[in-house]
């Protein structure tokens, strides 16, 4: 609960207010499955540090889990470094971390990792000379590991023909590189494996980042560890009681387990407590910083907070059949279903 005073039922200012609404956007949970990740990655780049066959990885999960995050948070162990010697200045770069621009093409993703690589005529050249200077960049900055987010940026279209030229252009330049690349992306992004046998060879490794489950004690448990963790570092001065069990099913039925909507929830309930001059959170702010997060896919979801009648299993079914039945593509599963084992 850190160092933040007490309200006392003063409304904070809007300086403090915003204050404390960033912090709660900053806070990282290393959760189980969070923390096998970060360790992975580590173990991904000291094994394959001078190999003559680095290894890759490959790490997929819907959004909101927490991708991204754990990808940003490695790459901030291994910061940029200013290197000088008597023959050149350049920066070492240890971990560089891209986001594939949305629709992206190879020549438009090569143009984006120049410039984070801070080459100056990044947008200059064809598709095959921008990949020629970033090979040669690697070599220059010292690059230990590349990590490109939003992978299915590469490959949004479902064309044979887009998926083939992202697929042979990942292939050339993971093996050309000689360092471990590593591919993030939403689920969607695995068709690129299905389809390109080739890849699929290089990305053997890969992870599937889920959000909590709700199903056995132990999942439940888990969830409320999860919580628990969070509510430690909320900036209020009195606990807000987020591990309480009807508060826990409450806060696993708005996010269904996934990490970010539990922390946005949370940002808004903060923003309003503060401006009350409350000192925890309550179901009446978690109530009210609810009607302000709205979810597409999921329109028969209600707000359970301040509802003494809520029962989770039930509002799930209530929702699941308002939903009606659920497709499933059972060529998609079977072609994944190797890759999520």
């Amino acid at each position: 609960m850190g160092d933040f005073q007490r309200l006392n039922g003063k409304p904070a200012s809007k300086e403090e207010v915003k204050l404390r609404k960033e912090h709660v956007k900053q806070i990282t949970v290393h959760y189980p499955q969070y923390s096998e990740v970060l360790e992975l990655l580590e173990e991904i780049l000291f094994m394959s540090e001078g190999s003559v066959s680095p290894d890759h990885l490959f790490i997929y999960g819907p959004t909101g889990v927490g991708k991204s995050t754990v990808t940003e948070e490695f790459k901030d162990r291994y910061p940029h470094i200013e290197v000088y010697t008597p023959k050149q200045e350049y920066t070492h770069i240890p971990v560089l971390h891209v986001v594939v621009p949305p629709k992206a093409s190879p020549k438009a993703l090569a143009s984006e990792i120049l410039n984070r690589m801070g080459d100056p005529f990044f947008n200059v050249g064809t598709e095959v000379q921008m990949t020629s200077r970033i090979l040669g960049f690697i070599k220059n900055l010292d690059i230990k590991m590349i990590i490109l987010d939003e992978f299915q940026h590469l490959i949004d279209s479902d064309k044979d023909s887009v998926l083939a030229t992202a697929a042979n252009w990942v292939k050339t330049f993971s093996d050309k590189s000689s360092i471990p690349v590593v591919l993030c992306g939403m689920p969607s992004s695995l068709r690129i494996l299905a389809k390109e046998r080739q890849l699929d060879r290089r990305f053997v490794t890969m992870v599937r980042m889920r959000g909590f489950e709700y199903t056995t004690a132990e999942d439940k448990l888990m969830f409320r560890a999860f919580l628990d963790k969070i509510e430690k570092e909320l900036p209020f001065a009195d606990r807000s009681n987020l591990t309480d069990t009807q508060i826990a099913d409450k806060l696993f039925y708005i996010s269904l387990g996934i990490p970010f909507y539990v922390k946005k929830l949370l940002e808004f309930a903060t923003e309003i407590a503060t401006k009350k001059g409350d000192d925890h959170i309550n179901e009446e702010h978690l109530q009210q910083a609810l009607r302000k997060i709205v979810e597409i896919s999921r329109p028969f979801r209600v707000n359970p907070f301040n509802r003494i009648d809520f029962d989770l299993q039930d509002e799930l079914a209530k929702e699941s059949r308002k939903k009606g039945p659920k497709k499933s593509n059972m060529s998609e599963k079977q072609n994944y279903r190797k890759k999520d084992q």
